[in-house]
């Protein structure tokens, strides 16, 4: 993001696209191509050799994909129903089923984009709201709703199931918590404490 004093949100949505080569750190930081739309606070995920970004604040355009490999930038093609790209919950990756999972906050719509196929399926036409995290773990979707509730839906029966928090477990999450998949069917629920000092 861009600060900017005179745009009553005080930010401007950029562009630009850096990359780090790991194998070469002393290269440092350099520019690569742009993204075709401005951005500011976009949803990120990458698969397949792709980088997907969605929406968000100071956007015209849903999302765009990123081929790594050709250094192209593509309009990604929205879904079928309008979605309002300043409510659309944190994208999840699905990669065993080789789609991302999009949900819109404002008509409740759970879709999914089959990114081998560029296409996209309603998985649900009322499904609940996430407020920053989820994760995919086996067949079943958790997401962490900001109320420091944590849910739990199977993708084959297409049914919620309940979700008890363990009696060790005497913190309530803030709404920043992070889901985070650790492999071998777990799932830790993480957060930074910031202290205020005055």
């Amino acid at each position: 993001m861009r600060e900017n004093d005179a745009n009553f949100r005080g930010y401007d949505g950029v562009n630009d696209v850096f990359q780090l080569d790991l194998k070469d750190l002393e290269r440092g930081w350099r520019k690569t191509t742009s993204m075709l739309f401005p951005r500011a606070y976009p949803h990120v995920l990458a698969a397949e050799g792709m980088i997907y970004v969605f929406g968000c604040m100071g956007s015209e355009s849903f999302g765009e994909v990123y081929d790594i490999s050709g250094d192209i930038w593509e309009p990604l093609s929205p879904p079928p129903e309008a979605i309002d790209i300043r409510v659309v919950c944190v994208p999840v990756l699905d990669s065993s089923r080789s789609r991302i999972l999009v949900h819109c906050d404002a008509s409740d719509t759970l879709y999914a984009y089959y990114y081998d196929r560029k296409s996209w399926v309603c998985l649900e036409q009322k499904f609940s709201y996430w407020s920053g995290s989820a994760a995919i773990v086996d067949d079943l979707l958790y997401t962490f709703i900001y109320k420091c509730s944590l849910e739990a839906y199977n993708f084959l029966d297409k049914k919620h199931l309940p979700v008890k928090w363990s009696s060790e477990f005497r913190v309530a999450p803030p709404p920043e918590s992070t889901l985070y998949r650790l492999g071998n069917g777990k799932l830790i629920l993480g957060w930074v404490n910031h202290l205020d000092i005055f």
